[in-house]
């Protein structure tokens, strides 16, 4: 764990909301590379809401899908909205946080019509569908302007 991860940990785990810069596609385009969120140190979050957890030695932002219990525990299991698989389930200890709040930088033109579209896209199947065909198709016209 680096030392940014360890003190936001450490802010997280007083009460106080942290901002960070994110990195990463698998919240596209509601969230993208180098837009900012708010985590606030929400330990009970709602199926919808977009959490942080901690997994393995950095921090994923993805969307919770599922919430279930098994042998008296009860997990949580999330889906970044671009991916069509659900990750691993987790117990609350993982959750670092609730985003509370998304700023963003530079918006493109491709990004701008899927964020106006997102509410249908938001539960990942569509979601990559949509931004696998709007990559192959952007692909096609760089190739015949290579030409």
């Amino acid at each position: 764990m680096s030392i940014a991860e360890h003190i936001s940990k450490e802010l997280l785990d007083s009460g106080i909301d942290i901002r960070i810069r994110t990195r990463g596609s698998s919240m596209f385009p509601l969230i993208g590379t180098g837009d900012r969120i708010t985590i606030s140190p929400e330990k009970s979050p709602a199926i919808g809401d977009i959490i942080v957890l901690r997994r393995d030695d950095h921090m994923v932002c993805h969307r919770l899908v599922r919430v279930f219990e098994r042998g008296g525990i009860r997990y949580f299991q999330t889906c970044g909205d671009s991916f069509l698989h659900l990750d691993e389930p987790v117990t609350s200890d993982r959750i670092a946080g609730k985003v509370v709040a998304i700023e963003r930088g530079h918006i493109s033109l491709v990004r701008k019509l899927l964020l106006l579209i997102h509410p249908a896209l938001r539960y990942g199947r569509l979601n990559a569908l949509v931004v696998l065909t709007l990559t192959r198709i952007r692909n096609v016209f760089s190739l015949k302007e290579k030409k």
